[in-house]
């Protein structure tokens, strides 16, 4: 007898019990809904929404966080929709108690009584309505209500509540209906949103006048509980936009987003929907933005007070910038023009990935290749009217039009002068420094040698706005290369994360090694030093800045290509401007807004890390030397000024200036800098191979062209033209004539010999 109760007892004892499991077994659709999202959202590196990409379904969503949803959107809801809902345990009891006297005097289904976990119990499981459907709906919102806190199921309800125009969630409902940010929305706007999801067709804004009236006497009848005005609403009304949830870094995104099907990432289109965590800092890129219109604002405000000579007046109206991490390589900021959406001026064309003559911007690499290949800071370069190549005949200016005789390396490329660039890249071989370009991450086409020449020292390669910041960042990184990185990760809808580091740069491996930690601090000590500077920018110049930085301008022929390259605090800086359809920019009015624009960026990044770091120490391997300023051996009491100077070790003068107190020239001085260690005695011009025409106007007799022989001072030597010894005053200095023919001249010293051909015609 006892044994039979106990056994009809048992289920009634059980009940309990499996009520508690089923309450909290795992259910599946609730995990696919609070870790999915439809398409591929991409974001910034704090999560920030970029944009949306539909799913193949259509649907658009945006997964937002707790802190990313106003306070202002949840309060709105939660009036409207459930006013107890902190209150109840998922089935509001009162409400239902409401609804059924409500329903029984109007003799229909004038309430249902649904509370927000109900309704997204609904959303999780749907069904087709009736008493049965109603009731599976409550035991399951008592089922969330027991697995998740109220916080949770309100996030997952907001992110999950259908919009209509196949919209999900409050986020991407934003966008949709207003084309702003939910964090831009006014109170009145987001009544008008919570409205929508009650009837998406008879509410929408979009498709009819009597529909915006139902939705906008709907608005003005909750208005009061929120403590909103008839005429806020309708200020409200007056702003539906249709667009797309988000589209920030337009171009920016469209190259992670091309990237992407392009299947760089493997299978990705497989793996839909994802979440992509992109490095960008959505702040950072909005500064620069604005930065950017501001500088092209007031360069055509300039232009037109200045006249034709102005940037605005010949149409100066777009720029690009790039902002690097040196540390991670990862890209903080992407601007590729000035306004997307402005098609008249190209604002589609990414002047970030877009090829640009490079103007000066590549001498620090070729200064970088000649310190590691012997040269010093300290070395005397001709910046004098020389003339150099073979048939073309090329003859450089400085951008001042110039000449300042011998420099040392050191003012040479803090001042950007063009003629010793040029010698100096006829010495190291134009071959050798298109393949450093390469190493550095700068595309060469094939042809490049025979294109470019000896100009490639002062604009005659391309370059994009990437490759060039890039490359860049190899004079704060120590000599190291990065890999530039656009991508932080990404996710699954399971929440699984896929080890991804796409690469902007598309190279192989991280941090490989260009140059040697002494040439990168020698390089950036150059491009950092105002005193240096001064000979080719003045004393005020805009790189004389409050903070440690370097950098590196370049200017195109014409003004086609305005460019500046800059670094600190551990970021790289680079900024284009010009015209995408090629327009030159005469003048000068807007030549100084990518230096402008690279300063000022670098000075928001110093001061966000809390004000200027100390100036960066000279690595082992460098020895400072007191040198004279003019002739750039060790000063000597006479020498009137002098200057400390870094040397490889080993590599610093020893000899004391000639200079001051021995009555040696500086042209003397830069003749046995340009001999070398072996003092070979050179022909400097004509250069071999080169073409000249006489002047049909003027007597054979009075034309000549002025020959100029490097010969050692002690050096006793004999010049031949076409094997006869040629008679002249001064050898080094020889008159050649201008009869029509192919000549050979030819020099022979103690210290060596040299030969060219050259032609008259």
């Amino acid at each position: 007898m006892r044994i039979q109760l106990f056994r009809r007892l048992i289920p009634f004892a059980l009940l309990p019990l499996l009520t508690a499991v089923t309450l909290y077994l795992p259910d599946a659709s609730v995990r696919r809904m609070r870790m999915g999202w439809e398409g591929i959202v991409v974001a910034d590196r704090s999560g920030q929404i970029l944009y949306s990409v539909p799913s193949r379904g259509g649907g658009v969503q945006q997964r937002l966080s707790w802190p990313q949803i106003p306070e202002t959107v949840r309060v709105t809801f939660v009036r409207l929709e459930d006013r107890r809902f902190f209150n109840h345990p998922g089935v509001d009891l009162f409400a239902v108690g409401r609804a059924v006297v409500v329903n029984l005097r109007d003799r229909r289904v004038a309430s249902g009584a649904s509370t927000i976990s109900m309704q997204l119990a609904r959303l999780i499981h749907p069904h087709g309505g009736g008493l049965g459907g109603k009731i599976r709906e409550a035991l399951f919102a008592l089922y969330l209500e027991a697995r998740m806190s109220k916080q949770q199921i309100l996030l997952l309800y907001l992110n999950n509540l259908p919009f209509g125009y196949n919209t999900v969630g409050v986020g991407a409902a934003a966008g949709t209906y207003f084309s702003l940010p939910l964090e831009e929305l006014s109170p009145a706007q987001i009544l008008l949103l919570s409205v929508i999801p009650k009837a998406p067709s008879l509410y929408d804004p979009f498709a009819s006048p009597e529909n915006r009236d139902s939705l906008r006497l709907r608005a003005l009848s909750l208005a009061s509980f929120l403590s909103i005005s008839p005429e806020q609403i309708d200020r409200a009304m007056a702003t539906f936009r249709r667009g797309r949830p988000e589209f920030r870094a337009p171009h920016f995104l469209r190259y992670v987003l091309r990237s992407a099907k392009a299947g760089e990432w493997g299978e990705l289109e497989e793996l839909e929907p994802v979440r992509i965590i992109t490095s960008l800092d959505l702040e950072l890129y909005e500064t620069v933005s604005e930065g950017i219109r501001r500088q092209l604002a007031a360069a055509d405000l300039a232009g037109d007070g200045a006249g034709r000579s102005g940037a605005g007046a010949t149409g100066l109206r777009n720029a690009s910038a790039l902002v690097l991490d040196n540390h991670s390589g990862e890209v903080l900021a992407w601007v590729g023009s000035q306004d997307f959406f402005d098609s008249e001026n190209g604002g589609q064309i990414d002047g970030v990935v877009r090829k640009n003559s490079s103007g000066s911007t590549l001498k620090p690499f070729l200064y970088a290749a000649a310190l590691e290949k012997g040269y010093t800071a300290s070395t005397l370069l001709p910046d004098l009217a020389l003339t150099f190549g073979a048939e073309e005949g090329y003859r450089p200016e400085n951008f001042d039009r110039r000449s300042r005789g011998p420099v040392r390396l050191r003012t040479a490329l803090a001042s950007s002068l063009n003629v010793p660039a040029v010698y100096l890249l006829s010495e190291i071989g134009l071959e050798e420094f298109l393949a450093l370009c390469e190493e550095v991450g700068i595309a060469i086409p094939e042809d490049a040698a025979a294109r470019v020449g000896l100009g490639a020292a002062v604009g005659n390669l391309e370059v994009t706005l990437l490759e060039l910041a890039r490359a860049f960042s190899v004079f704060p990184g120590g000599g190291l290369l990065p890999e530039v990185r656009v991508i932080r990760g990404v996710e699954t809808a399971e929440g699984k994360r896929i080890p991804i580091g796409q690469a902007a740069s598309g190279s192989a491996g991280q941090g490989a090694r260009v140059f040697s930690k002494q040439t990168a601090w020698l390089i950036s000590d150059i491009l950092a030093d105002p005193a240096a500077r001064a000979t080719g920018f003045g004393p005020d110049s805009r790189f004389n800045t409050s903070f440690p930085a370097i950098f590196k301008s370049g200017t195109a022929s014409e003004y086609t290509s305005l460019w500046c390259v800059g670094a600190a605090s551990g970021y790289t800086v680079g900024v284009w401007a010009g015209n995408f359809d090629g327009r030159p920019a005469f003048g000068s009015t807007g030549s100084s807004l990518p230096a402008e624009l690279a300063v000022g960026i670098l000075e928001e990044l110093t001061y966000r890390q809390g004000g200027p770091k100390a100036t960066q120490i000279p690595p082992h391997g460098l020895t400072e030397v007191r040198i004279c300023s003019h002739s750039g051996f060790r000063a000597s009491p006479a020498c009137p000024a002098t200057r400390s100077e870094f040397y490889l070790d080993g590599s610093q003068p020893e000899t004391i200036c000639p200079l001051h107190g021995r009555g040696a020239s500086l042209e003397q001085l830069l003749l046995q800098t340009m001999l070398g260690q072996e003092r070979r005695v050179r022909i400097l011009f004509p250069r071999n191979r080169m073409i000249f025409y006489r002047e049909g106007s003027t007597a054979v007799n009075r034309q000549s062209i002025p020959g100029w022989i490097a010969t050692d001072p002690t050096d006793r030597i004999t010049v031949r033209l076409n094997g006869r010894i040629l008679q002249a005053e001064d050898p080094t200095r020889p008159l050649l004539p201008v009869q029509p023919g192919r000549y050979r001249l030819e020099v022979a010293g103690r210290f060596g010999e040299d030969a060219v051909t050259y032609t008259v015609r």
